[in-house]
């Protein structure tokens, strides 16, 4: 591991743990998000870059405005409310594959948005706090990002990453196929009521920014390992402080163990794979629990709902591949 790797891993870590400290000594509700977001933002971009930083700012209004309306106006419309999901996250992955470098803004306004209309379109949940817990952690995790890079700054300059060219064809398979996959997520979701899902929920949505059909399985496969180990660690946690795990500082030792050896392993692979899968599914996890409840229960259902819900979106994106393929606009082609 290089010493741009070992830092990159102590600000990931670093940006979980705070973020997740944060929201759980001061009862922030929905400390999820505390310590999923820093996650993602750090370890999608390891290198400093204040356009980045404004793309995941200004994504926290664009999800939020999106979900409010999907949520507050059409949440009695279930079709309607569908098709305008399906519409805003279409532009999510046209924006992603633009040529522009906005991927991170599609990523986290999918993502935002995603997760607010799954938790907030069930009636029992106070959706207004849930949409300012959304907002408080967004720019905690700026926060923290610069924070991050301040304390840990890389030990020498990172060659810039080129996003790959597409002809139209691919772009508009692309955007299709991951549409259509983001939406039946959703509908299966709403449709069996899973709102205590949203490990599995997130999972079935970050697999599909690898951006095609191939990449999309990679993905699925490394999550699915990644989660179980991140649900392994999370058991062996808890029954290593088994008896004393309403003690904060040791439920805090056992994330941040976690969070530092998962956070290495997604730097040593350079691309989001199996460290990166493990250590947002173990953020996930502690972040929402609290430490009197039963991480050990959790974690197995929380493990399985991931393993079917990612197990069923890679069929789905096989059956959506093979249809787009069958019209000569969205077909899929590798040149040369």
């Amino acid at each position: 591991m290089s010493a741009n790797d070992w830092r990159q891993a102590c600000r990931m870590a670093f940006g979980a743990f705070a973020g997740w400290t944060l929201a759980t000594l001061l009862a922030w509700p929905y400390a999820v998000y505390y310590a999923v977001y820093p996650l993602v933002l750090i370890g999608l971009a390891p290198a400093f870059d204040r356009h980045i930083a404004l793309q995941f700012l200004v994504s926290a209004p664009t999800g939020m405005v999106a979900a409010g309306i999907m949520v507050a106006v059409l949440s009695t419309h279930p079709v309607v409310m569908t098709a305008a999901y399906l519409g805003f996250v279409s532009i999510c992955f046209w924006l992603m594959t633009s040529p522009r470098k906005l991927f991170m803004f599609g990523a986290l306004s999918l993502a935002i948005s995603s997760g607010l209309v799954h938790y907030g379109s069930y009636p029992q949940m106070l959706w207004e706090e849930l949409f300012w817990a959304a907002c408080g952690s967004i720019v905690c995790s700026v926060a923290l990002y610069y924070a991050a890079f301040t304390i840990f700054p890389d030990a020498e300059p990172r060659a810039p990453r080129v996003p790959p060219p597409r002809t139209p064809a691919q772009r508009r398979h692309i955007v299709l196929l991951c549409a259509l996959g983001a939406t039946g997520s959703f509908t299966f979701f709403q449709l069996f009521e899973m709102s205590d899902s949203l490990s599995a929920q997130m999972a079935t949505v970050l697999i599909l920014l690898a951006l095609s059909h191939d990449g999309i399985w990679s993905a699925g496969r490394t999550r699915l390992y990644g989660s179980v180990i991140g649900s392994v660690h999370a058991t062996l946690a808890q029954l290593a402080i088994s008896g004393h795990s309403s003690f904060w500082p040791l439920t805090a030792c056992a994330f941040l163990v976690g969070l530092i050896w998962f956070s290495a392993a997604h730097t040593r692979e350079g691309i989001p794979g199996k460290g990166f899968a493990a250590v947002t599914a173990l953020a996930i996890l502690f972040g929402l629990l609290t430490p009197t409840d039963d991480m050990i229960q959790n974690s197995l259902y929380r493990g399985v709902s991931v393993v079917i819900s990612i197990t069923l979106m890679l069929v789905f994106i096989s059956l959506l591949h093979r249809a787009l393929n069958l019209f000569p606009h969205t077909r899929w082609t590798t040149e040369g």
